[in-house]
Order: C-alpha cells, then structure tokens, then sequence
C-alpha cells in the first residue's frame, strides 16, 4: 500500500535541524540477584524491579537481605549493591553521573574509556572519584566508618577537606577525627563474588568494530547473546541466537512500563537494552529478524522504536524497519518527528515489520494497562489503526513496574524519612578531580535518611586503628603527599584528616600485601 501522509504543517519544514548527537539515556538494572525494590520522585513507596529496569536520576534502588544488584551505568560503568545497601541516583546529565551509598556496600568497575570526570559516588562523608579501568568497592561500616578499596586503577578520595589519591593495592580508612591509607585486607565473600562476576562476564571481541562509540560498552552482551551478519541492504546487522521459540519476534517478550511520561519497553530478555532502545528491526531473507544498530553520531536512547496501533478495545505495536518514522514525544534523531512539539496526523501508513511473522503484537486495552506480559500475543489481521505515539492512558498505580506481583513483606525495607533530590544535591556538589576540595563541611546525615544496613562490619575489612607506636603527627610537621591536595582551611571539631603515616613495619606489611595483590590479579585474568 502507498504511504499517505496529511499533515497539518510539512514535518520536513517544521522538524528543527539537530546536531550530529546523541542522547545516551538512562542507566538499567542489568542483574538481579534475590527481590530487588526501587522508588521514583513520583511514587510514594517501594516497587518491585526487575532487570532492564530503567533508573534516571531522583530514583532510588534497595537490596533488601540476601539480594544483590548490578547497575549498568551509561557510559558502561558497572555498580553493584550488595544486600543491605541503597543507591540514590543524584543525576544522570551529560557526560556526567553522580551517585548517592546511603547505607551498605558498593563495587564499581569502570569502562577503559571515558571521561575522566564522568562519576562521582558520594556516601556520608567520603566522595570517591574514579578513573577509567578501575575497579575499588565502597563500605559504610558501624560507627560512621567509610572504607574504600581499590583492586585496580585510581582513584580520588575526599574526606571532609582533605583529598587523598588511593591506588591498586591500597584501601583508605575514614572515621569520626582520622583516617588511615593501608594495604588491602584479605578478599571476604563479597569481594568475592564480585571477581566471579568480572570473570564471568564475557569480554567484548567482534562486536567492537561494528557499533557506534556510544554503544561499545553493549559488544560483550551482545557477542555472547547472537552472532553479526552482513546483508546488503544495511551492512552489518545483530542477530539474536537464544530463542526460546521458533515463532520469536522483537518486543514479544516483556511489557510496557509507565516512566517518565511516556511507555518505556522492559523486556525480560538479559540483552534486551540496546536492541530495543536503539535503532531499528528488519526481517532479512533466509535469516530472520534482525538488529540494526544507529549510525554513529544518531545515536538517541528511545522508549522503544516501534509504530503503535489502536482501536476501541485493544492496544497494538510494531517492531519500526531502518528509515520508518518514530513519532515520540521527543528528538529521537533523523527518522523522528516530535509530537509534542509538532501537529500531526496520519490518515494511512504502512508499517513494513506488520506482515512478518510476530511483526504485530496486540493487547487488549485492560491488559496492557494492568502491564500484563506481551509474549505471545499475537493479533493475526485485527482491525487496528494506526496511532500516532503511545497511548497516553496511565496504568494503574500498582502494575506501573517490571513485574505484576505484590512486594513480599520479608523484603519490603523499613519505613524511612525520603530523599530529598534537592537536599542531596545541595549537599553533595559537584567536584572534579581537578577541582579543591570542598569549601564548607557537610552536615551529618539524619539517622532515618534511609535503610540501614545490617550493623555489621563485613568479614575481612576490619579497619586497623594506628598503632601507640605510631608517632603522633600534626598538621604542622606533614609533608605533602603525592597526589593529595592539602587542606588550607583551619582544622575543625569533628573533621576529618586524611593522614598517610608510613612506618618501617606497616611498609613492609604493606610492599607484601601490594605483592600478594598483584598475583591474584594476575591469577583472575
């Protein structure tokens, strides 16, 4: 069928011209361990998540006991939570994430690339900035001890005025009036369990060279999950090779949440992010449906690029074919059209992904606004029209999220007084490696901020106090050390001062500690 398009202004003269750029969107939970919780600005209660969950800033994520967590971050940054802890997500802008520990433990492992100001973790009184390839872990401990470990790379850490850098090796001891710089501690189960999820993580090969920049920390789950083809039509294209079923289509398996204004697909698939919030599907002859991935420098996280259908009763969608229009409320690149800005509406269109097999998927009005699975639901030749946009009907309050089950109240966290993004902002600015250190102290968190964790120090990371034969050093006989930024301001009650004291027996303890490190490092890869 011809396309007919009536529109009320030409869409070609009235779509503003965009730069060559991209909007890389928000993190997701890309593993779940156990029954994981989060919260959004607008929700006023812990909901249910489930992996590619998405998190944008102002959200909140909680590992209730025996769960874990894993945060893919942007720029391929990967954040975990280990039971007991709660992540605020302070902002996601461009070029830039910063994150809240309000209670429990945290791994990070930075990509090898990236910016070197890209991510700041703050905690009570400790703001950590890491560097590319870095990997260290952040532990709130009893009595208002922060702990900071570093297994590889660097990274900067602040302490109320006073900024150490801590290297692979090393960990950093925070507490009420003094903090120490000492060689890692023997490996716990945590730590553990994080260097078996690093080993089993699959490395990134053929799909490197076949993605824009944007998306490159996306090849290793992709390697792993399909293989690359080259067609004429379009290049190289992904294709996904663990199918469940023969009659498998995109965006079947999983369902459409309400956030951030607008239905945003949640698939249930472990690869299911970049394929379904990035380019567009095509069915190729002899192979399939396959991923075609956006041209470098058009690269725009999108809520998911399907073509939507409606009628009285039912709700439909479509997997978008290279070159089909997305009509979203948004600038979602060049085959995109901003209806929140711009008037339209279409009489006629032909979808070509509507006449595959799978290529239309259609739910009844009811089911998809109590956000029931769409996976299997197939439409055949139902008598549905086309829409422009999403259907802007908000589904009931209790089915918003990922899963459709009631949050088990072993799980469900204490009740607390709630974050304010505002606060933690204001408290928690902005700092850059560059940058001093901060001009005025924060003040005390309040005992009900948010969840606490279990009260107990973790197996293996008991902070070492310094030893009575420690000579006792002021601020007027240290020296600066190398990569520390000294502190002019007068010292205060109750701040803290980071002090690197090197005796003749902890270098030895710690030149030993450095040298078993370095085997097991090169023993994991």
């Amino acid at each position: 069928m011809k396309r007919i398009f009536w529109l009320y202004l030409s869409v070609v003269l009235l779509v503003p011209s965009y730069s060559m750029a991209g909007v890389i969107g928000p993190a997701r939970v890309s593993l779940v361990v156990g029954d994981i919780l989060f919260r959004t600005p607008d929700s006023g209660e812990w909901l249910p998540a489930a992996i590619n969950t998405p998190l944008e800033e102002g959200d909140a994520l909680w590992c209730p006991e025996g769960s874990k967590a894993e945060v893919q971050l942007p720029d391929g940054s990967l954040v975990r939570l280990d039971e007991g802890s709660q992540l605020d997500l302070l902002a996601n802008e461009d070029s830039f994430m910063h994150l809240h520990l309000a209670s429990g433990r945290l791994y990070l492992k930075t990509p090898s690339t990236g910016t070197p100001d890209y991510l700041q973790i703050d905690a009570d009184d400790t703001t950590v900035l890491p560097a590319a390839r870095t990997r260290l872990r952040l532990d709130m401990l009893p009595n208002s001890q922060e702990d900071v470990s570093l297994f590889k790379g660097t990274a900067y850490v602040e302490g109320n005025g006073s900024r150490t850098k801590v290297r692979a090796g090393e960990h950093i001891a925070l507490e009420e009036g003094h903090s120490e710089l000492l060689p890692l501690n023997p490996p716990d189960s945590w730590e553990e369990w994080n260097m078996e999820q690093d080993r089993a993580r699959p490395r990134a090969a053929t799909a490197e060279s076949y993605l824009p920049d944007e998306l490159r920390s996306y090849s290793a789950e992709l390697d792993a999950n399909g293989s690359w083809v080259t067609v004429p039509e379009y290049g190289r294209v992904w294709r996904p090779t663990v199918l469940i079923t023969d009659d498998w289509a995109p965006y079947r398996s999983g369902r459409w949440v309400w956030y951030g204004n607008d239905y945003v697909w949640v698939s249930y698939e472990s690869w299911g992010w970049a394929p379904y919030h990035y380019g567009r599907w095509a069915v190729i002859n002899s192979i399939g449906w396959c991923w075609v991935p956006p041209a470098r420098g058009d690269v725009f996280w999108g809520p998911g690029y399907v073509g939507w259908y409606r009628t009285g009763s039912h709700i439909g969608w479509t997997p978008l074919a290279p070159g089909e229009i997305f009509y979203g409320r948004g600038h979602y690149g060049r085959h995109s059209v901003n209806i929140a800005t711009t008037t339209v509406s279409i009489r006629s269109v032909e979808y070509r992904n509507r006449q595959a097999r799978g290529g239309l998927t259609v739910l009844p009005q009811d089911d998809f606004l109590r956000g029931r699975g769409a996976t299997s639901r197939s439409a055949g030749n139902a008598a549905v029209s086309v829409s422009v946009g999403s259907p802007r009907l908000q589904p009931l309050r209790e089915t918003r999220m990922p899963i459709v089950r009631q949050t088990p109240p072993r799980v469900a966290p204490p009740r607390t007084e709630r974050h304010d993004i505002g606060e933690l902002r204001q408290r928690f600015p902005r700092l850059t490696p560059e940058s001093g250190s901060r001009p005025q102290l924060r003040q005390p968190a309040p005992a009900t901020a948010g969840p606490t964790s279990s009260g107990q120090t973790p197996p293996g990371r008991d902070i070492r106090p310094v030893s009575p034969a420690t000579p006792v050093v002021t601020p007027q006989t240290v020296a600066p050390q190398r990569g520390a930024i000294p502190r002019q301001a007068p010292v205060q009650r109750g701040q803290k001062r980071i002090w690197r004291v090197t005796t003749p027996e902890n270098s030895k303890e710690r030149d030993g500690r450095q040298k078993e490190f370095r085997e097991r490092e090169n023993k994991g890869r």
